[in-house]
């Protein structure tokens, strides 16, 4: 539960929140321009927070990695700051469950091949010990043409004869190297997975079966990756980048068009 303290009441100035961080800053003449540089946080977030708009502002989540950042580059406590902040907004102190840090996405596992492969062979010493057993263990009689698999043969997958490129599409693979902080929300399938700050030298995968959704506090210091190849977004900051499988397929397949269109 936050403390009750109101810092900006015991100021001789009064005023509100809002106004108690932008005198704070003030006297250490710190510019916004330099909290926003330092933090990558957008300065009409930083703006928003001098001046109470906390309605323009995104999740709680997002406010509080704000003011924590605000607070240590001014030369604030910042769980002070996170905690007047609190009073002000009490609904905010409830937990975000559906804003809360994902756990770590996880690395692809093994090749499908190589799953198959080792349930194919899993499955034929199955049948081979089943159809030894139903003739009484091969003990008294051989059978010609038959024989036992091997527990260390390796059976490779069966040659369908189908093409690989008529294959499924893979679900939407996305990679994203923060080359410097960045707050990111990432939906994926319509559904909020990611809403934090990443630092310098990270990086986020994530799969999605239709479409992801990305929004970026700092889109220039973010490079991209979808299906293991380098992916060109157009965007800027704060603004929402979609990337939908359905026209992803519909773009591939007007390129296809018109190169074979040409002579």
């Amino acid at each position: 539960m936050a403390d009750e303290t109101r810092p900006w009441e015991q100021d001789v100035e009064g005023g509100s929140f809002g106004s108690w961080l932008r005198r704070q800053r003030e006297a250490r003449e710190i510019g916004l321009r330099d909290i926003s540089s330092a933090s990558k946080i957008s300065i009409r977030y930083l703006e928003a927070l001098e001046e109470d708009r906390f309605e323009v502002l995104p999740a709680s989540v997002f406010v509080r990695g704000f003011l924590r950042e605000y607070a240590k580059i001014v030369g604030l406590d910042p769980d002070e700051v996170v905690n007047s902040y609190l009073v002000v907004n009490p609904e905010d102190d409830e937990d975000d469950s559906d804003q809360s840090r994902p756990t770590s996405v996880e690395r692809p596992g093994l090749p499908i091949w190589t799953l198959l492969a080792v349930l194919g062979v899993l499955l034929a010493i199955v049948a081979g010990f089943s159809f030894w057993s139903s003739r009484g263990g091969g003990e008294s009689e051989e059978i010609p043409g038959i024989v036992p698999p091997s527990p260390t043969a390796v059976v490779a997958p069966a040659d369908t004869g189908t093409d690989p490129q008529s294959q499924p599409a893979l679900p939407l693979v996305l990679t994203m190297d923060f080359n410097q902080n960045s707050w990111v929300v990432v939906f994926i399938d319509g559904e909020r997975k990611v809403s934090e700050l990443r630092v310098q030298g990270e990086s986020l995968r994530v799969e999605a079966s239709s479409e992801i959704k990305v929004t970026l506090g700092n889109f220039a210091g973010v490079s991209f990756e979808l299906n293991g190849s380098p992916y060109a977004v157009a965007g800027s900051d704060d603004e929402e980048i979609v990337i939908d499988l359905a026209a992803l397929g519909d773009s591939a397949s007007s390129s296809a068009s018109q190169d074979a269109d040409q002579p």
